[in-house]
């Protein structure tokens, strides 16, 4: 994305970095999360902007503690107002503005293409440093979107069987996305659809021998779905583990979609269970301020370490 400038403010010229936090299942913490990242990086320095991207149900006000009221995102949305920046509000953390997704109608949940491009456009010239997304559950193409978009785009798994299967078929219908991009789009359509119908036949499925299989047919679709899948680079976080058997997920996870993908799916680390989170969010009150010593916060300013200030992530994070 890049940056443009907003009224009398501007930002660095790359544009904000974003950081969107996905999963597939609800009820994982990707909200107390997304909280709690933006609130690190503000406590770095950085100017922040947590956008409340779950229009069906959001709640980042209450984790950031801040009271739903003045205008949202579906304003924005429906062009109530027209500028992404005039409906930030300020949050109780120094450098850290928040756009509220609350309050929404039925009908904000799922925004049309061309809301949805705008909204991505006004992300891409916030007067911030970072943005961070709160994105909803489940595999819709906005949430997709939003998750695609991203710099860094982390999948939030807990160590249930449905969150890692939810999980897979995130990552999953994000790279089938990311690649039905790529151009000449109906060049592309056409040769994967070719080849789709071929390996279906055979029972595979991944996409590494989809890559392949184009690459023997059609070596212009091939580069472009390579150009595409190249910049395919989520990570995975392991939230409310409890020992080393659920840090070792999140490697084994890794390992199995770098296996799948043909792409390497960075893992940041396990986020222990943490009893000062629970009660920070009864508090309505973010643990990084509240609890800045607790395990859960020392976890985000691992993570944080690793991406904001590029290292690279290692697999044995």
């Amino acid at each position: 994305m890049s940056g443009v400038t907003v009224g009398t403010r501007s930002q660095t010229p790359r544009g904000p970095r974003v950081w969107a936090i996905g999963g597939g299942k609800g009820g994982i913490g990707k909200s107390v999360i997304a909280a709690n990242l933006a609130v690190v990086l503000a406590q770095r320095g950085s100017r922040v902007v947590a956008v409340d991207a779950d229009l069906g149900g959001a709640n980042l006000h209450t984790v950031l503690g801040v009271t739903a009221r003045g205008p949202t995102l579906a304003d924005f949305l429906h062009r109530r107002h027209e500028r992404l920046g005039d409906i930030m509000t300020p949050t109780n953390t120094a450098g850290l503005s928040l756009i509220n997704g609350s309050r929404a109608p039925v009908e904000s949940a799922n925004p049309k293409y061309s809301q949805k491009a705008r909204l991505l456009r006004h992300i891409a010239s916030l007067p911030a440093e970072h943005v961070v997304l709160d994105l909803g559950a489940g595999t819709s193409f906005n949430v997709l979107d939003f998750f695609l978009a991203a710099e860094h785009a982390v999948v939030v798994v807990v160590p249930e069987a449905t969150s890692v299967e939810n999980a897979y078929q995130f990552l999953k219908a994000a790279y089938f996305r990311k690649i039905r991009r790529a151009q000449p789009r109906d060049r592309v359509k056409a040769a994967v659809a070719s080849a789709m119908a071929e390996l279906e036949a055979l029972g595979i499925r991944s996409p590494r021998e989809l890559l392949l299989r184009v690459s023997a047919t059609d070596p212009i679709a091939a580069e472009a779905l390579h150009r595409e899948a190249r910049s395919f680079d989520p990570a995975l976080v392991v939230n409310r583990g409890r020992g080393p058997e659920h840090r070792q997920l999140g490697l084994d996870m890794a390992l199995a979609c770098e296996d799948y993908f043909g792409r390497r799916v960075a893992f940041l680390g396990a986020i222990e269970e943490d009893e000062l989170l629970a009660r920070s969010v009864k508090e309505r009150r973010p643990a990084a301020e509240r609890y800045p010593d607790s395990r859960f916060v020392g976890a985000l300013h691992s993570i944080v370490e690793r991406l904001a200030d590029g290292a690279e992530p290692a697999h044995g994070a």
